[in-house]
């Protein structure tokens, strides 16, 4: 059966081909209180350079209810897929690389959600740029800790100073 869309992407030295296939479900089929559509995401890549590919398929129960047209609806499906890596890169990528949550020891339950707690707040400091950047490298979460490190108390004075809210 021929996918009801598709897409291919071009970067990062490969190319990559998205299939997928939705279906319109009640939540007493699937036995899922909230479940409207089942969807197939059928993914090839192929690294260029090594010449290596890799085929991956992947089955999803979804609460989005379903548009009237069905390519559009699979368009829209593909691209809501394609958008939760964003999520990948700009949190868990950081959380990885920046503090190497991976590798954290502690195993204390309410002590390794304080220290996630801890690092949202930072990566959402260095978001909001809270150190005035004045150029390009001193934006993000290594350039706050470069920062911090540096000017040790203007942590503790952002975290208690008294925020003004505009509505």
């Amino acid at each position: 059966m021929a996918p009801q869309a598709q897409t291919t992407e071009k970067q990062h030295g490969r190319v990559e081909v998205r299939k997928i296939w939705a279906l319109s479900v009640t939540p007493e089929q699937m036995g899922f209180c909230a479940a409207t559509q089942i969807v197939r995401i059928e993914r090839e890549r192929l690294h260029v350079k090594q010449g290596k590919d890799s085929h991956e398929t992947v089955f999803a129960i979804l609460s989005i209810p379903p548009l009237p047209d069905v390519a559009q609806n699979a368009d829209n499906l593909l691209s809501v897929a394609r958008s939760q890596w964003s999520i990948e890169n700009c949190n868990h990528y950081v959380r990885d690389r920046s503090y190497d949550e991976d590798r954290c020891q502690v195993r204390n339950a309410n002590a390794a959600r304080i220290l996630a707690t801890l690092r949202s707040m930072s990566a959402f400091l260095a978001r909001l740029e809270i150190h005035h950047p004045r150029t390009a490298r001193d934006c993000g979460v290594p350039a706050l800790h470069r920062y911090c490190n540096a000017h040790r108390f203007d942590p503790i004075r952002w975290i208690f100073a008294e925020t003004k809210l505009t509505g």
